[in-house]
């Protein structure tokens, strides 16, 4: 579990947080952000990467998928270290060349959790679901980031951090959109017997995902309104001060969600 707990997040990282760089006006923060940033990428997907030779994900996945991932990862890797390079000393970047190894990060992610997490015939879909909370997470580090960015850099517009937390804000509101509606639908087999959501809350077993529900979705939803109503007075400082715990919360609340993904095959 450890093992696909470790690569899913690294990849969904490497996959998904360069894309949030089409946020930014590309023309109003130098080349610094985008460095540290897409090094950033860089470090996750070749974590991922190495971690994929770890020995027990050939009875995981198989040999006969095993081989394909690496090869695509591969790829994957190289393209984003090649963006990386060529944009490293250039004056401007451009969003759309950076999301472009994101493609195959897509193609890695679909094979992986398919392969190896989720068992369903609907796994494509299911899939896709997953990604939610992979962009939740990114969204908020990014916020955060760009936060900080406002430390060191003065006259910086207010625009792009308020930008950002309004989509951090829309994004948790689908996750808590579909997480009311699974609660309300989905049945779980607890103990080879078929119960609701809400009934499995209330069992041993379903306590930690009540707390990854509250971290992960609802104490969120409050700090990025007190994070918009900072942005309003001005106040950097205290925005990121916000976002800080922020990403915290949801770390802990996406880490509780992955649990009960790979332990119930659990999509939230």
């Amino acid at each position: 579990m450890l093992s696909q707990l470790l690569i899913t997040t690294a990849f969904n990282f490497a996959c998904f947080y360069p894309l949030f760089f089409w946020v930014n006006d590309s023309k109003l923060i130098n080349t610094g952000f985008y460095r540290f940033n897409l090094g950033f990428s860089c470090l996750s997907v070749l974590t991922g990467l190495a971690c994929l030779w770890l020995p027990n994900l050939v009875e995981l996945i198989g040999n006969q998928y095993l081989l394909p991932i690496r090869v695509l990862t591969i790829l994957w890797s190289i393209a984003l270290l090649a963006v990386t390079v060529s944009f490293w000393n250039r004056n401007q970047i451009r969003v759309g060349i950076i999301a472009l190894p994101s493609i195959l990060g897509v193609m890695v992610l679909f094979q992986v959790v398919g392969r190896s997490i989720i068992a369903s015939p609907n796994w494509e879909f299911e899939t896709l679901l997953s990604f939610l909370g992979s962009l939740v997470l990114c969204a908020a580090i990014f916020a955060g980031v760009l936060g900080h960015w406002y430390l060191n850099v003065i006259d910086l517009p207010i625009s792009l951090l308020d930008k950002a937390t309004k989509l951090l804000w829309g994004l948790l509101g689908v996750r808590l959109l579909w997480s009311g509606f699974a609660a309300s639908t989905l049945q779980i087999d607890h103990r080879g017997k078929l119960i609701s959501m809400f009934q499995f809350l209330q069992t041993i077993d379903g306590l930690l995902l009540g707390v990854g529900l509250f971290f992960g979705v609802i104490f969120p939803l409050i700090l990025t309104y007190m994070v918009y109503e900072t942005i309003k007075v001005q106040s950097t400082q205290s925005a990121t001060g916000i976002l800080y715990v922020l990403v915290t919360s949801i770390l802990m609340g996406e880490l509780a969600y992955k649990y009960y993904l790979l332990e119930y095959g659990l999509v939230l």
